[in-house]
Protein backbone atom coordinates (compact mmCIF):
# COMPACT_ATOMS: atom_id res chain seq x y z
CA UNK A 1 0.00 0.00 0.00
CA UNK A 2 1.47 3.37 -0.92
CA UNK A 3 2.18 6.01 1.74
CA UNK A 4 -0.30 8.62 0.41
CA UNK A 5 -3.18 6.12 0.58
CA UNK A 6 -2.16 5.05 4.11
CA UNK A 7 -2.19 8.70 5.24
CA UNK A 8 -5.71 9.11 3.81
CA UNK A 9 -7.02 6.15 5.82
CA UNK A 10 -5.19 7.09 9.02
CA UNK A 11 -7.64 7.91 11.82
CA UNK A 12 -10.71 6.58 9.97
CA UNK A 13 -12.88 3.71 11.10
CA UNK A 14 -15.30 3.02 8.25
CA UNK A 15 -15.92 3.61 4.52
CA UNK A 16 -18.27 6.47 5.45
CA UNK A 17 -15.32 8.23 7.09
CA UNK A 18 -13.19 7.72 3.97
CA UNK A 19 -15.65 9.57 1.73
CA UNK A 20 -17.26 11.99 4.20
CA UNK A 21 -15.34 14.97 2.83
CA UNK A 22 -16.61 14.33 -0.68
CA UNK A 23 -20.32 14.07 0.12
CA UNK A 24 -22.50 17.00 -0.84
CA UNK A 25 -25.61 18.03 1.00
CA UNK A 26 -28.82 16.34 -0.10
CA UNK A 27 -30.50 18.81 -2.49
CA UNK A 28 -33.42 19.29 -0.06
CA UNK A 29 -30.94 20.29 2.70
CA UNK A 30 -29.13 22.87 0.60
CA UNK A 31 -29.87 26.49 1.64
CA UNK A 32 -30.93 27.32 -1.92
CA UNK A 33 -33.76 24.76 -1.69
CA UNK A 34 -35.69 27.17 0.54
CA UNK A 35 -36.06 29.82 -2.16
CA UNK A 36 -35.01 28.39 -5.53
CA UNK A 37 -38.03 26.11 -5.92
CA UNK A 38 -40.38 29.00 -5.16
CA UNK A 39 -38.63 31.10 -7.79
CA UNK A 40 -38.99 28.17 -10.20
CA UNK A 41 -42.75 28.02 -9.58
CA UNK A 42 -43.10 31.76 -10.18
CA UNK A 43 -40.98 31.47 -13.34
CA UNK A 44 -43.15 28.57 -14.59
CA UNK A 45 -46.29 30.62 -14.00
CA UNK A 46 -44.82 33.65 -15.77
CA UNK A 47 -43.54 31.58 -18.73
CA UNK A 48 -46.86 29.77 -19.04
CA UNK A 49 -48.62 33.10 -19.53
CA UNK A 50 -45.89 34.81 -21.53
CA UNK A 51 -45.41 31.97 -24.00
CA UNK A 52 -48.97 30.60 -23.89
CA UNK A 53 -47.58 27.55 -22.12
CA UNK A 54 -45.43 26.41 -25.04
CA UNK A 55 -41.74 25.75 -24.70
CA UNK A 56 -39.16 23.91 -26.78
CA UNK A 57 -37.14 21.64 -24.53
CA UNK A 58 -33.95 19.87 -25.61
CA UNK A 59 -34.72 16.24 -26.37
CA UNK A 60 -38.51 16.65 -26.44
CA UNK A 61 -41.23 17.58 -28.85
CA UNK A 62 -42.79 20.96 -27.96
CA UNK A 63 -44.20 20.81 -24.43
CA UNK A 64 -47.16 22.72 -23.05
CA UNK A 65 -47.41 23.51 -19.35
CA UNK A 66 -49.75 25.52 -17.17
CA UNK A 67 -50.78 26.16 -13.59
CA UNK A 68 -53.75 23.84 -13.19
CA UNK A 69 -56.49 23.99 -10.56
CA UNK A 70 -54.57 24.98 -7.42
CA UNK A 71 -51.95 27.51 -6.38
CA UNK A 72 -50.90 28.35 -2.83
CA UNK A 73 -49.21 31.51 -1.59
CA UNK A 74 -47.49 32.24 1.70
CA UNK A 75 -45.84 35.17 3.44
CA UNK A 76 -42.56 34.88 5.30
CA UNK A 77 -42.20 35.51 9.00
CA UNK A 78 -43.25 34.00 12.31
CA UNK A 79 -46.97 34.31 11.61
CA UNK A 80 -47.27 33.48 7.90
CA UNK A 81 -50.44 34.20 5.96
CA UNK A 82 -51.52 31.54 3.48
CA UNK A 83 -53.77 31.96 0.45
CA UNK A 84 -54.94 28.73 -1.15
CA UNK A 85 -56.70 29.27 -4.47
CA UNK A 86 -58.49 26.26 -5.96
CA UNK A 87 -60.73 25.31 -8.85
CA UNK A 88 -60.92 26.40 -12.45
CA UNK A 89 -57.81 28.34 -13.41
CA UNK A 90 -56.90 30.17 -10.17
CA UNK A 91 -53.58 31.50 -11.51
CA UNK A 92 -55.49 33.66 -14.00
CA UNK A 93 -57.52 35.46 -11.32
CA UNK A 94 -56.98 38.98 -9.96
CA UNK A 95 -56.72 37.41 -6.50
CA UNK A 96 -53.62 35.44 -7.54
CA UNK A 97 -51.87 38.49 -8.97
CA UNK A 98 -52.87 40.52 -5.90
CA UNK A 99 -51.25 37.89 -3.66
CA UNK A 100 -47.95 38.43 -5.50
CA UNK A 101 -48.25 42.22 -5.30
CA UNK A 102 -48.83 42.00 -1.54
CA UNK A 103 -45.52 40.18 -1.05
CA UNK A 104 -46.69 36.58 -0.89
CA UNK A 105 -44.62 33.95 -2.67
CA UNK A 106 -45.79 30.85 -4.51
CA UNK A 107 -45.55 28.02 -2.01
CA UNK A 108 -46.93 25.21 -4.19
CA UNK A 109 -48.91 24.70 -7.37
CA UNK A 110 -50.68 22.01 -9.32
CA UNK A 111 -49.14 21.82 -12.79
CA UNK A 112 -50.34 20.40 -16.06
CA UNK A 113 -47.92 19.13 -18.68
CA UNK A 114 -48.74 18.00 -22.22
CA UNK A 115 -46.52 16.39 -24.81
CA UNK A 116 -48.11 15.07 -28.00
CA UNK A 117 -51.45 13.66 -26.78
CA UNK A 118 -50.15 12.71 -23.33
CA UNK A 119 -51.21 14.90 -20.43
CA UNK A 120 -49.85 14.82 -16.88
CA UNK A 121 -50.89 16.55 -13.66
CA UNK A 122 -48.74 16.92 -10.57
CA UNK A 123 -48.37 19.04 -7.47
CA UNK A 124 -45.02 20.72 -6.93
CA UNK A 125 -43.97 22.18 -3.61
CA UNK A 126 -41.55 25.09 -3.90
CA UNK A 127 -39.45 24.28 -0.86
CA UNK A 128 -37.42 21.21 -1.74
CA UNK A 129 -39.19 20.81 -5.11
CA UNK A 130 -41.22 17.87 -3.84
CA UNK A 131 -43.55 16.20 -6.37
CA UNK A 132 -46.87 14.78 -5.19
CA UNK A 133 -50.01 13.38 -6.76
CA UNK A 134 -48.49 12.69 -10.18
CA UNK A 135 -51.24 11.52 -12.54
CA UNK A 136 -50.18 9.88 -15.78
CA UNK A 137 -52.25 8.87 -18.80
CA UNK A 138 -52.57 5.18 -19.54
CA UNK A 139 -53.63 3.47 -22.72
CA UNK A 140 -52.53 -0.15 -22.19
CA UNK A 141 -55.41 -2.16 -20.73
CA UNK A 142 -54.20 -5.75 -21.05
CA UNK A 143 -51.17 -7.47 -19.63
CA UNK A 144 -49.64 -6.65 -16.26
CA UNK A 145 -46.10 -6.44 -17.64
CA UNK A 146 -47.20 -4.08 -20.42
CA UNK A 147 -49.04 -1.82 -17.98
CA UNK A 148 -46.05 -1.71 -15.64
CA UNK A 149 -43.68 -0.87 -18.49
CA UNK A 150 -46.03 1.83 -19.77
CA UNK A 151 -46.34 3.35 -16.30
CA UNK A 152 -42.56 3.34 -15.86
CA UNK A 153 -42.13 5.10 -19.21
CA UNK A 154 -44.79 7.72 -18.36
CA UNK A 155 -43.38 8.43 -14.89
CA UNK A 156 -39.92 8.83 -16.39
CA UNK A 157 -41.20 11.11 -19.15
CA UNK A 158 -43.07 13.38 -16.71
CA UNK A 159 -40.08 13.77 -14.40
CA UNK A 160 -37.72 14.26 -17.35
CA UNK A 161 -39.92 17.10 -18.67
CA UNK A 162 -39.89 18.71 -15.23
CA UNK A 163 -36.10 18.31 -15.04
CA UNK A 164 -35.72 19.88 -18.49
CA UNK A 165 -37.92 22.82 -17.47
CA UNK A 166 -35.79 23.28 -14.35
CA UNK A 167 -32.60 23.24 -16.46
CA UNK A 168 -34.00 26.00 -18.68
CA UNK A 169 -34.92 27.98 -15.55
CA UNK A 170 -31.50 27.38 -13.96
CA UNK A 171 -29.70 28.56 -17.10
CA UNK A 172 -31.72 31.80 -17.03
CA UNK A 173 -31.30 32.13 -13.26
CA UNK A 174 -27.51 31.86 -13.49
CA UNK A 175 -27.22 34.19 -16.48
CA UNK A 176 -25.60 37.56 -15.89
CA UNK A 177 -28.70 39.43 -17.04
CA UNK A 178 -31.17 37.62 -14.71
CA UNK A 179 -31.86 40.76 -12.65
CA UNK A 180 -31.89 43.25 -15.49
CA UNK A 181 -33.91 41.21 -17.99
CA UNK A 182 -35.88 38.36 -16.43
CA UNK A 183 -36.64 39.85 -13.02
CA UNK A 184 -37.70 43.17 -14.57
CA UNK A 185 -39.98 41.31 -17.03
CA UNK A 186 -41.54 39.30 -14.19
CA UNK A 187 -42.08 42.48 -12.15
CA UNK A 188 -43.80 44.11 -15.12
CA UNK A 189 -46.00 41.01 -15.50
CA UNK A 190 -46.93 41.04 -11.81
CA UNK A 191 -47.79 44.74 -12.03
CA UNK A 192 -49.81 44.21 -15.21
CA UNK A 193 -47.53 46.45 -17.29
CA UNK A 194 -46.29 45.60 -20.77
CA UNK A 195 -43.38 43.20 -20.46
CA UNK A 196 -40.00 43.74 -22.03
CA UNK A 197 -39.15 40.81 -24.31
CA UNK A 198 -36.60 38.44 -22.76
Amino acid sequence: MDEEYEETLEGTTSPEDWISGSLDLHPADHPASFFLGKEFLLWLWWRSERDFGNVALPGFDPVEFWIDDRIQFKTDGEDPQISDLKGGAPATTDEARTALRSGKVVESARLGLRIREREYQLSLKGEGLEIAGLKVPGEVKDGLDERILERMFLLEEATAILDALFHVFAAERLAGDWNTKTVSAIRAWVAGRPQPRV
